[in-house]
């Protein structure tokens, strides 16, 4: 397993619970790695606070047999109910302040999905999930989180 990670205290954080990480900016891309050098690429949370994200989607893909894409839906009930009301939501899926957020962007389960295709990737798999359970009517509407396996095309 090998970890990438840009902030200095998560890399210290996750050599000290014996996870080999480099301090990589995924931004810069991952011309260090080869491809196909993993089994799986795993975006867990990363997509919502990338400049470059169909960059990211394309090396992942690459380096990655299959990869792992996870974040928070904005597009789930509560979060439309919120901005409807005239604010933006804090959840626990997304529990930060607009002010104060590290997300640069937000996203929904049917974008990604429209992102996967522009990138020319393979969905493999999606969910939605909610409360830790898989969500499978209307999963853009009900799940607060998604998940998409991915493949190059």
């Amino acid at each position: 397993m090998q970890g990438v990670e840009i902030d200095p205290d998560k890399v210290v954080a996750c050599a000290r619970r014996g996870v080999d990480v480099l301090q990589i900016d995924l931004e810069q891309g991952l011309a260090m790695f080869a491809d196909d050098s993993f089994d799986v690429v795993l975006m867990i949370d990363s997509l919502p606070n990338l400049r470059n994200t169909e960059r990211a989607l394309r090396e992942a893909s690459r380096v990655g047999r299959q990869g792992i894409a996870t974040f928070a839906n904005f597009a789930h009930w509560r979060i439309r109910l919120r901005v409807a009301s005239g604010r933006l939501p804090v959840t626990e899926e997304l529990p930060y302040e607009w002010y104060d957020t590290p997300n640069l962007r937000v996203t929904t389960y049917a974008d990604f999905s429209v992102l996967a295709a522009k990138c020319g990737l393979s969905v493999r798999q999606a969910l939605g999930i909610q409360a830790g359970r898989e969500v499978h009517t209307l999963p853009n509407l009900l799940a607060s989180e998604a998940m998409f396996v991915f493949s190059a095309g």
